[in-house]
Protein backbone atom coordinates (compact mmCIF):
# COMPACT_ATOMS: atom_id res chain seq x y z
CA UNK A 1 0.00 0.00 0.00
CA UNK A 2 1.43 3.36 -1.07
CA UNK A 3 2.06 6.01 1.56
CA UNK A 4 -0.25 9.05 1.52
CA UNK A 5 1.05 12.05 -0.37
CA UNK A 6 0.23 14.23 2.66
CA UNK A 7 0.75 12.97 6.20
CA UNK A 8 -1.52 14.77 8.67
CA UNK A 9 -1.25 14.27 12.41
CA UNK A 10 -2.27 16.07 15.59
CA UNK A 11 0.00 16.69 18.57
CA UNK A 12 0.22 18.27 22.00
CA UNK A 13 -2.97 18.56 21.88
CA UNK A 14 -3.62 21.74 19.85
CA UNK A 15 -1.05 21.42 17.04
CA UNK A 16 -1.43 19.79 13.62
CA UNK A 17 1.60 18.67 11.58
CA UNK A 18 1.21 18.66 7.79
CA UNK A 19 4.01 16.79 6.02
CA UNK A 20 4.55 16.90 2.25
CA UNK A 21 5.35 13.33 1.23
CA UNK A 22 6.82 13.04 -2.28
CA UNK A 23 10.44 12.34 -1.25
CA UNK A 24 11.35 10.89 -4.65
CA UNK A 25 10.66 14.36 -6.16
CA UNK A 26 11.97 16.43 -3.22
CA UNK A 27 8.31 17.09 -2.36
CA UNK A 28 7.71 19.00 -5.61
CA UNK A 29 4.04 19.92 -5.92
CA UNK A 30 2.09 18.15 -8.64
CA UNK A 31 -1.69 18.15 -9.04
CA UNK A 32 -2.23 15.32 -6.60
CA UNK A 33 -0.13 16.94 -3.88
CA UNK A 34 -1.77 20.31 -4.54
CA UNK A 35 -5.24 18.84 -3.95
CA UNK A 36 -4.11 16.96 -0.85
CA UNK A 37 -2.41 20.03 0.63
CA UNK A 38 -5.49 22.14 -0.04
CA UNK A 39 -7.59 19.56 1.79
CA UNK A 40 -5.13 19.51 4.71
CA UNK A 41 -5.33 23.30 5.13
CA UNK A 42 -9.12 23.11 5.12
CA UNK A 43 -9.10 20.27 7.66
CA UNK A 44 -6.86 22.24 10.00
CA UNK A 45 -8.97 25.37 9.58
CA UNK A 46 -12.22 23.55 10.37
CA UNK A 47 -10.88 21.80 13.49
CA UNK A 48 -11.49 24.03 16.50
CA UNK A 49 -9.08 21.88 18.51
CA UNK A 50 -6.18 22.86 16.20
CA UNK A 51 -4.70 26.20 17.28
CA UNK A 52 -1.30 26.05 15.55
CA UNK A 53 0.06 24.25 12.47
CA UNK A 54 3.52 22.97 11.49
CA UNK A 55 4.30 22.49 7.79
CA UNK A 56 7.28 20.31 6.87
CA UNK A 57 8.57 17.89 4.23
CA UNK A 58 9.58 14.25 4.21
CA UNK A 59 13.17 12.94 3.85
CA UNK A 60 15.75 15.70 3.37
CA UNK A 61 13.69 18.33 1.50
CA UNK A 62 11.02 20.84 2.45
CA UNK A 63 9.67 21.54 -1.04
CA UNK A 64 11.27 21.91 -4.47
CA UNK A 65 8.37 24.01 -5.78
CA UNK A 66 6.15 23.04 -8.68
CA UNK A 67 6.65 19.81 -10.59
CA UNK A 68 8.12 21.24 -13.80
CA UNK A 69 7.83 17.94 -15.69
CA UNK A 70 4.09 17.93 -15.04
CA UNK A 71 3.87 21.64 -15.89
CA UNK A 72 5.57 21.00 -19.23
CA UNK A 73 3.27 18.08 -20.03
CA UNK A 74 0.28 20.30 -19.26
CA UNK A 75 1.61 23.13 -21.43
CA UNK A 76 2.05 20.69 -24.34
CA UNK A 77 -1.47 19.36 -23.98
CA UNK A 78 -0.28 15.97 -22.80
CA UNK A 79 -2.02 16.31 -19.45
CA UNK A 80 -5.71 17.05 -19.30
CA UNK A 81 -7.54 19.11 -16.70
CA UNK A 82 -7.03 22.55 -15.15
CA UNK A 83 -3.62 23.65 -13.93
CA UNK A 84 -3.45 24.69 -10.29
CA UNK A 85 -1.16 27.64 -11.06
CA UNK A 86 0.08 29.70 -8.14
CA UNK A 87 -2.77 29.00 -5.74
CA UNK A 88 -0.89 26.25 -3.89
CA UNK A 89 1.54 28.81 -2.55
CA UNK A 90 -0.97 31.53 -1.76
CA UNK A 91 -3.98 29.56 -0.56
CA UNK A 92 -2.81 29.78 3.06
CA UNK A 93 -3.82 33.44 2.83
CA UNK A 94 -6.74 32.82 0.45
CA UNK A 95 -8.33 30.51 3.02
CA UNK A 96 -8.07 33.18 5.73
CA UNK A 97 -6.41 30.59 7.92
CA UNK A 98 -6.04 32.59 11.12
CA UNK A 99 -4.00 29.98 12.99
CA UNK A 100 -0.22 30.51 13.35
CA UNK A 101 1.70 28.38 10.82
CA UNK A 102 5.30 27.34 11.49
CA UNK A 103 7.47 26.12 8.61
CA UNK A 104 9.83 23.35 9.73
CA UNK A 105 12.26 23.57 6.81
CA UNK A 106 14.13 20.29 6.82
CA UNK A 107 16.18 20.85 3.65
CA UNK A 108 15.71 22.54 0.28
CA UNK A 109 13.03 25.26 0.03
CA UNK A 110 13.42 26.45 -3.54
CA UNK A 111 11.20 27.84 -6.28
CA UNK A 112 7.59 27.73 -5.21
CA UNK A 113 8.73 25.85 -2.10
CA UNK A 114 10.58 29.01 -1.06
CA UNK A 115 7.39 31.00 -1.46
CA UNK A 116 5.45 28.34 0.44
CA UNK A 117 7.87 28.75 3.35
CA UNK A 118 7.62 32.55 3.18
CA UNK A 119 3.83 32.33 3.31
CA UNK A 120 4.11 30.66 6.71
CA UNK A 121 4.27 32.96 9.73
CA UNK A 122 7.51 31.73 11.37
CA UNK A 123 10.30 29.60 9.92
CA UNK A 124 12.73 27.19 11.60
CA UNK A 125 15.29 25.28 9.54
CA UNK A 126 18.20 22.84 9.77
CA UNK A 127 21.89 23.65 9.08
CA UNK A 128 21.74 22.06 5.62
CA UNK A 129 18.68 24.03 4.46
CA UNK A 130 18.96 26.01 1.22
CA UNK A 131 16.70 28.82 0.02
CA UNK A 132 16.18 30.41 -3.38
CA UNK A 133 13.77 31.15 -6.21
CA UNK A 134 15.33 28.99 -8.89
CA UNK A 135 12.38 29.38 -11.27
CA UNK A 136 13.80 32.65 -12.66
CA UNK A 137 16.57 30.57 -14.27
CA UNK A 138 13.89 28.86 -16.40
CA UNK A 139 12.11 32.11 -17.34
CA UNK A 140 9.37 31.70 -14.72
CA UNK A 141 8.27 34.77 -12.75
CA UNK A 142 9.42 34.46 -9.15
CA UNK A 143 8.64 37.77 -7.45
CA UNK A 144 5.84 36.51 -5.20
CA UNK A 145 4.12 39.00 -2.85
CA UNK A 146 5.52 36.97 0.06
CA UNK A 147 9.07 37.96 -1.01
CA UNK A 148 8.36 41.68 -0.77
CA UNK A 149 6.44 41.39 2.50
CA UNK A 150 9.01 39.13 4.22
CA UNK A 151 12.43 40.16 2.86
CA UNK A 152 14.28 43.48 2.68
CA UNK A 153 13.57 44.90 -0.79
CA UNK A 154 17.16 44.56 -2.01
CA UNK A 155 17.18 40.87 -1.08
CA UNK A 156 13.77 40.31 -2.66
CA UNK A 157 15.25 41.67 -5.91
CA UNK A 158 18.45 39.64 -5.45
CA UNK A 159 16.53 36.38 -5.12
CA UNK A 160 14.08 37.19 -7.93
CA UNK A 161 16.76 38.42 -10.36
CA UNK A 162 19.51 35.86 -9.80
CA UNK A 163 17.83 32.54 -8.99
CA UNK A 164 20.70 31.83 -6.61
CA UNK A 165 20.41 30.09 -3.25
CA UNK A 166 21.56 31.00 0.27
CA UNK A 167 22.42 28.70 3.15
CA UNK A 168 20.85 28.48 6.60
CA UNK A 169 23.27 30.90 8.28
CA UNK A 170 22.66 33.57 5.65
CA UNK A 171 18.91 33.00 5.91
CA UNK A 172 19.14 33.48 9.68
CA UNK A 173 21.11 36.72 9.31
CA UNK A 174 18.49 38.01 6.86
CA UNK A 175 15.71 37.24 9.33
CA UNK A 176 14.27 34.79 6.82
CA UNK A 177 14.36 32.07 9.50
CA UNK A 178 14.06 32.56 13.24
CA UNK A 179 15.99 29.49 14.42
CA UNK A 180 18.43 26.88 13.11
CA UNK A 181 17.76 23.51 14.74
CA UNK A 182 19.58 20.22 14.56
CA UNK A 183 17.74 17.79 12.22
CA UNK A 184 16.61 15.48 15.03
CA UNK A 185 15.33 18.46 17.06
CA UNK A 186 13.57 20.46 14.33
CA UNK A 187 10.02 19.20 14.90
CA UNK A 188 10.45 19.21 18.69
CA UNK A 189 11.66 22.82 18.57
CA UNK A 190 8.67 23.77 16.43
CA UNK A 191 6.31 21.95 18.81
CA UNK A 192 7.86 23.84 21.73
CA UNK A 193 7.22 27.11 19.88
CA UNK A 194 3.62 26.07 19.24
CA UNK A 195 3.23 25.25 22.93
CA UNK A 196 4.39 28.77 23.83
CA UNK A 197 1.91 30.26 21.36
CA UNK A 198 -0.95 28.01 22.44
CA UNK A 199 -0.56 28.81 26.12
CA UNK A 200 -1.66 32.37 25.34
CA UNK A 201 -4.98 31.11 23.99
CA UNK A 202 -6.36 30.72 20.49
CA UNK A 203 -8.27 34.00 20.36
CA UNK A 204 -5.33 36.38 20.83
CA UNK A 205 -3.18 34.50 18.29
CA UNK A 206 -5.95 34.55 15.70
CA UNK A 207 -6.67 38.26 16.20
CA UNK A 208 -2.98 39.13 16.13
CA UNK A 209 -2.39 37.24 12.87
CA UNK A 210 -5.46 38.75 11.17
CA UNK A 211 -4.54 42.24 12.32
CA UNK A 212 -0.90 42.07 11.18
CA UNK A 213 -1.78 40.75 7.72
CA UNK A 214 -4.47 43.38 7.27
CA UNK A 215 -1.84 46.01 8.09
CA UNK A 216 0.49 44.50 5.49
CA UNK A 217 -1.96 43.94 2.64
CA UNK A 218 -5.07 46.06 3.14
CA UNK A 219 -4.55 49.07 5.35
CA UNK A 220 -3.10 52.34 4.06
CA UNK A 221 -1.98 55.00 6.47
CA UNK A 222 -1.23 55.31 10.17
CA UNK A 223 -4.73 56.38 11.19
CA UNK A 224 -6.41 53.44 9.45
CA UNK A 225 -4.01 51.11 11.22
CA UNK A 226 -4.92 52.56 14.61
CA UNK A 227 -8.62 52.35 13.77
CA UNK A 228 -8.28 48.66 12.94
CA UNK A 229 -6.33 48.09 16.16
CA UNK A 230 -9.12 49.68 18.18
CA UNK A 231 -11.72 47.47 16.49
CA UNK A 232 -9.83 44.26 17.24
CA UNK A 233 -9.05 45.32 20.78
CA UNK A 234 -12.69 46.26 21.43
CA UNK A 235 -13.70 42.76 20.38
CA UNK A 236 -11.05 41.14 22.56
CA UNK A 237 -12.26 43.08 25.59
CA UNK A 238 -15.65 41.36 25.23
CA UNK A 239 -14.18 37.86 25.26
CA UNK A 240 -13.94 35.40 28.13
CA UNK A 241 -10.21 35.07 27.47
CA UNK A 242 -9.65 38.78 28.07
CA UNK A 243 -11.37 38.62 31.45
CA UNK A 244 -9.59 35.38 32.36
CA UNK A 245 -6.18 36.82 31.46
CA UNK A 246 -6.79 39.92 33.56
CA UNK A 247 -7.99 37.84 36.52
CA UNK A 248 -5.05 35.44 36.29
CA UNK A 249 -2.57 38.33 36.28
CA UNK A 250 -4.22 39.94 39.31
CA UNK A 251 -4.43 36.62 41.16
CA UNK A 252 -0.88 35.58 40.21
CA UNK A 253 -1.89 32.28 38.63
CA UNK A 254 -1.70 30.61 35.23
CA UNK A 255 -4.65 31.56 32.99
CA UNK A 256 -7.04 28.92 31.66
CA UNK A 257 -8.07 30.12 28.22
CA UNK A 258 -11.09 28.90 26.30
CA UNK A 259 -10.86 26.90 23.08
CA UNK A 260 -13.65 29.04 21.66
CA UNK A 261 -12.59 31.46 18.94
CA UNK A 262 -15.43 33.95 19.40
CA UNK A 263 -17.54 34.42 22.47
CA UNK A 264 -19.82 37.08 20.95
CA UNK A 265 -21.61 37.45 17.62
CA UNK A 266 -20.05 40.80 16.80
CA UNK A 267 -16.74 40.41 14.97
CA UNK A 268 -14.05 42.71 13.61
CA UNK A 269 -14.56 43.75 9.95
CA UNK A 270 -13.70 41.04 7.45
CA UNK A 271 -13.55 38.22 10.00
CA UNK A 272 -15.39 35.13 8.69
Amino acid sequence: MAEPIIIYEKRDPHTAIIRLNRPESKNAINRELHRALDDAWKTAKADDDVWTIILTGSADSFCAGGDLKENLASARGQLQGPRFGNRTYSNIRDLELNKPIIAAINGFAVGGGFSLALNCDIRYCVPTSKFGCSEVRWSHLAAWPSYVCTLPLGWAFWFAFTGQMVDAETAFRLGLVQKISEPDKLIDDCLELCKMINQNGRLIAAHTKEYIYKLLYEIQGWEEGFKLHREYYAHLRQSKDYDEGSAAFAEKRKPEFSAAYYDKKDKPPGVP
